[in-house]
């Protein structure tokens, strides 16, 4: 039996992502249960008569929510003890809520640590994607919708006490992006596939080279998910937003410094939490991002693979387990990686 944590703000897809991973586990023949935190907190208020309107639960007395929040989580364990025959237990929360210019919790401790977690997983998405999906949601007509800088400040405490309460379960966090393909997330959970970041000069070839761009993202990408779990720093596209002119994308200048310091960050994550990097560059045009990520890779003893079919320096040779030229013998070392 396994038990996941999905965390994620509101307007992230959490739910939705957790549907989706329910329909691809029962496809590949696996039992599973979801459970919504939310919505066990809305049958246990309409069970004991406390009137609550969806759009209105955060308005509850502090006291009374907190109670509510306690029997769902108690529900939630007594489902799990029920059905010990399920392989794959499910639970969507949000462990934060910005909701009238507060932060409410949306956990305790004790509560979490009651569901004994085997790992956690974090659902991100692009800024401006959440706050479009928080808009065209009626609960926040009665209330002020956070912006774009303070759902960015609101995604940096959701994963940031996710990555608190991992660490203090002992069990794994992963930072995922709602795009990622399901099939491939799901493999994370039910296989021993191993995980990688992939790595490639996007701003260098977006536009000297954008057919390369597509083989990446296309059948590259494809040909790797079946051997690894795959994190792709493109199933975020927050950092095109830093092109815009600020009054275009209706972000500050501190919001667009923000996202290029969470677009490194969560990269270094990816990174954090996969077991190898595989770059590809097919360019001899300088990259920072990349060079920073074989750098950060290599000094946190995670393996570089990279294609690079020109003369390479001997500071690049040091930081990187090997270079090929070309992408057959680029899959051959995979290979062997991902049978080792």
């Amino acid at each position: 039996m396994n038990k996941w944590i999905f965390t994620g703000i509101s307007g992230s897809g959490r739910i939705e992502f957790l549907e989706d991973i329910k329909k691809e586990l029962k496809r590949k023949k696996k039992n599973v249960m979801i459970y919504d935190l939310g919505n066990i907190i809305r049958q246990v208020c309409a069970k004991n008569k406390i009137k609550v309107e969806d759009d209105s639960i955060l308005d509850l007395d502090l006291n009374t929510l907190s109670l509510a929040r306690s029997l769902a989580i108690s529900e939630i364990n007594s489902e799990i003890l029920k059905n010990s025959n399920i392989e794959f237990h499910l639970i969507g929360v949000h462990l934060t809520f910005r909701w009238k210019q507060r932060l409410i919790p949306g956990f305790t401790i004790n509560e979490i640590l009651s569901l004994k977690p085997d790992g956690f997983i974090n659902v991100i998405n692009n800024v401006t994607d959440i706050y479009q999906t928080n808009k065209k949601n009626p609960k926040w007509k009665s209330v002020k919708l956070p912006d774009l800088l303070e759902t960015q400040y609101w995604l940096m405490e959701e994963e940031f006490i996710t990555e608190m309460l991992a660490d203090m379960t002992n069990a794994p966090i992963y930072l995922v992006s709602s795009q990622h393909n399901i099939s491939n997330l799901s493999d994370l959970m039910c296989t021993n596939k191993k995980k990688i970041y992939l790595s490639y000069p996007i701003t260098a070839i977006e536009k000297s080279n954008p057919q390369l761009l597509k083989k990446i993202q296309g059948p590259i990408l494809d040909q790797l998910e079946k051997i690894f779990i795959v994190f792709n720093p493109l199933s975020i596209e927050d950092m095109k937003l830093t092109n815009s002119i600020p009054n275009v994308s209706k972000l500050t200048k501190k919001g667009i410094d923000i996202i290029k310091s969470r677009t490194v960050q969560r990269d270094y994550q990816f990174i954090d939490q996969s077991d190898a990097v595989v770059v590809i560059y097919m360019t001899e045009k300088l990259s920072p991002g990349v060079m920073s990520e074989i750098i950060y890779a290599n000094r946190n003893g995670k393996p570089v693979y990279m294609l690079f079919p020109f003369k390479a320096s001997p500071f690049l040779s040091d930081a990187t387990k090997i270079i090929v030229p070309s992408f057959e013998e680029l899959f051959v070392h995979l290979e062997e990686f991902a049978q080792k």
